[in-house]
């Protein structure tokens, strides 16, 4: 099966459209999420919506922050303010039906899902919707130990919004250094594969992070990395015009940082 991988969409109903639009031309048969479907983002209804027939979804921190409090997981001032609107927003737009599904939503969310060998997480297998893993977590020996001794085989992540394959061994490759950005899973190995970000890239490039597993034949797992064009500008405006969202978050898409 030729299942997609997405996280970190952020409210960004353009960028969500075209990594869809991208999915189907692949040929991508199961999509997954692997959280923050909302903050940031001035389109957090659609892209619930959008969401909704996919066949697992996850919590990221931000769902995490929009259902408990922003408060508790230590969230900046401008992503707190961005998850306080998108909850009165949730809680006012659109029909009672449109609303109830969007909750229904929400309130299903997963901490984890596995597929065979295959670990989902939003952040980490030690804290799923929380730990950072970093480049430079690659020198902490003891932290990357500790999550690769809870990796069954593969295990996809997003949180950071920075794309590439950490190893067992200590290393990370960006999907730029892969051959053909194609990662080719070797069997008994284990890694963490972070899928990037679609709705705000934090890698230097603009476009649409995700990732596609082909898995058709079972000896043989290749995680393809994609990145899709979509029209930036048009969601950095809608940004701009919320006065309940900050103009910084418009600026780190413009420059994909």
């Amino acid at each position: 099966m030729i299942q997609g991988l997405i996280s970190d969409i952020h409210g960004n109903r353009e960028a969500l459209e075209s990594v869809i639009k991208d999915m189907q031309e692949q040929g991508v048969q199961r999509l997954i999420c692997l959280g923050d479907i909302v903050g940031y983002g001035p389109f957090p209804g659609e892209c619930l919506d959008l969401c909704y027939e996919c066949g697992v979804v996850l919590m990221g921190n931000h769902e995490e922050a929009l259902l408990n409090s922003a408060d508790e997981l230590h969230f900046n001032p401008r992503a707190k303010r961005a998850i306080d609107w998108t909850r009165d927003h949730l809680n006012a737009d659109g029909s009672d039906e449109t609303r109830s599904k969007r909750w229904d939503i929400l309130n299903k969310l997963k901490m984890q899902a596995r597929d065979d060998k295959f670990l989902f997480v939003h952040a980490s297998p030690r804290e799923p919707t929380r730990e950072y893993v970093l480049p430079r977590d690659c020198r902490n020996t003891e932290k990357m130990r500790e999550i690769f001794n809870l990796i069954p085989h593969v295990c996809f992540v997003g949180h950071t919004h920075v794309p590439g394959v950490f190893l067992e061994d200590l290393s990370f490759t960006k999907p730029d250094d892969l051959w053909g950005q194609n990662y080719f899973v070797e069997q008994g190995e284990k890694a963490l594969i972070n899928i990037g970000s679609v709705g705000q890239p934090r890698d230097g490039d603009t476009r649409a992070s995700y990732c596609i597993i082909d898995n058709d034949d079972p000896s043989s797992v290749t995680v393809i990395f994609r990145r899709v064009e979509y029209d930036v500008e048009k969601t950095a405006k809608a940004i701009e015009e919320n006065p309940n969202l900050d103009n910084y978050l418009a600026e780190r898409l413009r420059h994909g940082r």
